[in-house]
This record gives C-alpha cells, structure tokens and sequence, in this order.
C-alpha cells in the first residue's frame, strides 16, 4: 500500500501511513515490534480503501491475540455503540466528571430568563458550576458545526441571566458552559468557542485535554468496549445502568440479566478488568 491513498470518514482523502497505524496500536499498548508487524500485514490486505477498512482490518488482527488492546483500539467505536439516543453518553461523560471530583446531575430542567432548557450534564465543585452539553452522533464522519455552538451559547446566556437573579448574594457561580462530542468540531466552531469563551471537547481536541485522553487518564472505558459482549447484550446492560468496564464486576447482575453467564460472565469481567489495567507502554 506504499503511496497508496485511503478514504477518511469525513470524506477527505489522505496518504495511507504506517507509521500514523503503527502509533494508533501502540498507544493502546501494543509493543512497537508487534505493532509493526500487525501494520504490515495490514498493508497487505487485498481491498483496503478507506481508514475503516483499515480499522477493521486492524481490529481484526488485534482480537485475534491481543483483546483487552483490541478494545481500547476500538474506543471511539465503542463511544459510537452509546447510541442511539444519546442518553448514555450524558451518562458516561458524568462519571468522566466524577472521576475528576465533581458532582453531577443529568437531564434537569433549568429556568432561564425567557424560557427553560433541558441541560444534558450540570456538573459543580468548590461552588463553581458547569454546563456540559453533549452532542452525540452516530456518524463518525459528522462534525459538530458553528450554529450548534451559536445555539449552545445564547441558551447558556438566558439560563446564566436568570442564575445571576436566583443566586443573587450567594456564593455560587454559573461558571462556564463546556460542548462535548464524542466526534469533531469544524474549524469554524472552535474559532468561535476561543472568542467567546466557551470550552470544547472532541475525540481528539484539545490535545493533551480530548475525549480519548481524559478517558485513558481516568480509567473510565465503555463497557461497549468489550469485544466478547453482543451487540444486543450491550444495548441491554446500557438500559440497565452499566456503563463503565470498571463497573462490571460489581454489577453481575445486570450481565446475568442480559444473558451473560457461567463460562462466558468470566470472560467479561477478565476482559473488562484488563482493558481498565492495561497501560500504554508505546
């Protein structure tokens, strides 16, 4: 595949590179010399034409005799298996928070000075509050533009307007409103968000604070991660509440209701416990 292009979800064409997938598995853990060689091989695959032949190809060889990797390789598709509604996704970007040491409620109605908002995630620490809001979509390919963001502020504007009157001589601030995608934002949308203060997180943005970073940082992984649930087992566990690897152990329950049991609950938790452990040694 030397010199070879490849089709990217958004659409745009790009040089197929080595060394950019090399990278990718060794940041999930795999050791240079393996990572190497699994790229190679993929390379030589007959009818890879886009990234996600080339992530499937890869993914592929990873399960094979590298799972708990093969799950965090396939992080952002796992953040996509949260779908459709969205809703476990609020939840999941909730516990992020918690990890990091705030509190947190999801899907609650705040007054502002002309109308009320649905909010996705109102999270608060040292009496300093936050609103997250989540968008979240199935389409890998699809980035979060500037109208969504327009809409996001001016509704973080009327609710703050009406905060300042409620909260009026107490100590507690409305303090900044955050965006969270688990896909891309376009250029235009973060060169607004810089201008008038508002926090953007993606897949991949900002670096050193993205989506992907803070999840390895925290530990926090989807249970849709898993390479040995069903797709139907996890959009079942999800509806009842499990949401994180970290979580399974202590919710059996919720895997035994969907089906997952005796040999196969602990293949679960042993995958579920390596993909939390596994550290990145590239």
């Amino acid at each position: 595949m030397k010199n070879k292009s490849i089709t990217k979800t958004t659409g745009d064409i790009e040089k197929f590179s080595l060394e950019k997938l090399q990278r990718s598995m060794q940041r999930v853990g795999i050791d240079r010399k393996t990572a190497k060689k699994i790229a190679d091989e993929v390379a030589r695959e007959h009818g890879i034409r886009t990234t996600v032949d080339v992530h499937r190809k890869t993914y592929e060889k990873l399960k094979q005799n590298y799972r708990p990797a093969a799950a965090r390789y396939n992080l952002k598709r796992a953040l996509k298996t949260l779908g459709p509604s969205g809703y476990p996704f609020e939840q999941f970007i909730a516990r992020l928070l918690n990890a990091r040491g705030y509190k947190t409620n999801t899907n609650r109605i705040l007054r502002g000075h002309c109308i009320s908002h649905e909010t996705d995630v109102i999270a608060y620490r040292d009496n300093r509050h936050f609103i997250f809001e989540c968008k979240f979509h199935n389409n890998l390919g699809y980035k979060t533009d500037v109208q969504t963001v327009l809409y996001m502020k001016a509704r973080f504007d009327d609710i703050k307007a009406k905060w300042k009157h409620i909260h009026e001589g107490r100590d507690e601030h409305l303090h900044k409103l955050w965006i969270v995608t688990n896909t891309q934002f376009t250029s235009q949308a973060i060169q607004y968000a810089q201008c008038v203060g508002i926090k953007l997180m993606s897949w991949r943005y900002p670096k050193g604070k993205s989506l992907a970073e803070l999840i390895d940082k925290t530990g926090l992984h989807p249970v849709t991660a898993i390479t040995k649930l069903t797709k139907a087992q996890k959009d079942k566990i999800l509806h009842d509440g499990l949401v994180l690897c970290r979580e399974v152990e202590l919710k059996k329950d919720i895997l035994k209701k969907a089906g997952v049991r005796g040999r196969k609950l602990e293949y679960v938790i042993a995958e579920a416990k390596a993909i939390v452990d596994l550290k990145n040694k590239g």
